[in-house]
């Protein structure tokens, strides 16, 4: 029984190819040290004929068995952004490219030209005597502002001019803390609107006492317009501006702010050479029409140069110099590294095939080295393959320890995952077990000439051993399946 033991370890040291011719002949002698155990214990009529097998330690692999090709670790397809003619081609198929290459060039004479203009244009919109022209547009928006302040605080008078903005003001403040306790109701927010209410009315109260001197001062002694009747009597005959005169003035004080508000973003945008988010108006508009333009036509040059934003070998060139191209797809440029696998498993085995499962893979042009690797994609869709349905996966290769031969893309490889794999581990033969589960057994242990029923906790299976985990040791016997 030993020699069939050792014949077993050494079956599952070999190679995966040598294992499968190996496999029938351990079967066969397997079956003929049976027979040899079962015929030493007949010469005597008394004792039951028994089979008995010694504990020793091995390896097991659990593995599946499959096929692959050498793909490309990553693939992308580039074509030029706006059609033209072709005027160069740089590289051929299978050059080795960097990232930002050019690989080919269209004629390009109208877009430096459509270029030259965008930028003369903004030039003008951004020139020195452009910055000047929105400087002193600035100064007479500020001009104007002051005009119509002083206009409004000479027809209204000083105190309900200012009384009058006072009020304007706590209005603003009143709608704001009215809008933010709407939004985010608390005790805080309610207290807000009911300070700013009482400002409201405390200016209201203001302008009105303003007003009642206004009109009993303030109109008398400027709008006091004396005449005299024609028996030499004098008269006294008030003219105030009237509501529409005023709010004339306070129309144009609006609008005056309003362009010292523009006129202060634009010569901003222009000195800095930015335009702030929150800018507006016609001149603001102009400007950012010029620098898109610019933009779009340097954008539509540098387009002219096909590049590359992936390092990697050119796989397909679908151009030609002096041909008229569109927007397709004309360069394929593929990364090699690290070698990649597609490969596919039997229906079967899908549950050995895994994320993260390590990997052998051996290639039908380098017979003799064997490649390590981890599979990190597995297709959760089953795949049709010549009439089959296979496990689909992604393999990556280690050549930390075996380097790399080139291999060329579609190379065939045999490939085997491995599930689970030990190393000298406590191994009872199957049918050693009398009752088990997963990861629970029974065995029965030869004790002084009798066996004693032993629970065992078990380990990974083949489908000729079990790993023991606890309850057996190298060197105990148990009974090969039942007492007779």
């Amino acid at each position: 029984m030993r020699n069939v033991m050792e014949v077993i370890k050494k079956f599952f040291r070999k190679p995966i190819r040598i294992r499968l011719v190996l496999a029938g002949v351990v079967l066969v002698i397997s079956g003929l040290g049976i027979i040899q155990v079962l015929g030493s214990d007949t010469g005597s009529e008394d004792k039951p004929d028994i089979t008995t097998s010694t504990i020793t330690t091995g390896d097991i692999r659990l593995s599946a068995h499959g096929s692959g090709n050498l793909i490309a670790a990553q693939e992308i397809q580039v074509g030029f952004a706006y059609g033209g003619v072709v005027e160069e081609i740089l590289v051929e198929i299978g050059d080795t490219v960097q990232v930002g290459e050019v690989l080919a060039v269209l004629y390009d004479e109208e877009l430096q030209d459509d270029l030259t203009r965008a930028e003369a244009n903004y030039l003008e919109l951004t020139s020195d005597a452009a910055i000047a022209t929105a400087a002193l547009d600035l100064a007479e928006a500020q001009k104007d502002v002051l005009t119509a302040h002083s206009t409004l605080s000479f027809y209204l008078s000083p105190y309900v001019y200012k009384a009058e903005i006072r009020l304007r003001y706590a209005q603003d403040e009143l709608v704001n803390a009215i809008n933010e306790a709407a939004e985010n109701s608390s005790e805080e927010a309610e207290q807000r609107v009911v300070e700013a209410q009482a400002v409201v009315n405390h200016a209201e109260l203001s302008l009105a006492l303003n007003w009642e001197t206004y009109n009993e001062k303030y109109v008398p002694d400027f709008y006091n317009f004396r005449w005299r009747d024609e028996f030499g009597f004098w008269h006294d005959y008030y003219a105030p501006p009237s509501e529409i005169e005023v709010a004339e003035v306070w129309a144009e004080l609006a609008a005056a702010e309003a362009r010292v508000d523009e006129a202060e973003l634009y010569l901003a945008a222009l000195v800095e050479g930015s335009i702030p988010e929150e800018a507006y108006g016609s001149k603001i508009t102009n400007l950012e029409i010029a620098a898109e333009n610019l933009t779009d036509a340097a954008e539509k040059l540098e387009e002219a140069r096909l590049t590359t934003s992936m390092e990697g070998v050119v796989m397909e060139i679908k151009l030609t110099e002096e041909e008229t191209i569109g927007t397709d797809k004309v360069f394929t440029i593929a990364r090699l590294n690290p070698p990649t696998l597609e490969a596919a498993f039997d229906e079967g085995d899908w549950s050995m095939v895994m994320e993260g499962s390590p990997v052998e893979v051996i290639f039908d042009a380098l017979p003799e080295r064997i490649y390590q690797g981890e599979i990190f994609f597995v297709d959760p869709t089953l795949q049709k393959s010549q009439n089959t349905t296979v496990v689909s996966a992604l393999v990556e290769l280690d050549l930390n320890e075996t380097g790399w031969a080139g291999l060329p893309l579609l190379s065939a490889s045999s490939i085997e995952v491995i599930a689970g794999e030990v190393n000298d581990a406590v191994l009872l033969p199957i049918d050693g077990l009398q009752e088990s589960s997963v990861d629970q057994g029974i065995v029965l242990v030869e004790n002084d000439g009798e066996f004693i029923s032993r629970e065992v906790e078990l380990g990974l299976w083949d489908v000729l051993y079990v790993e023991v985990l606890d309850g057996l040791s190298a060197g105990d016997v148990v009974l090969i399946g039942d007492l007779k």
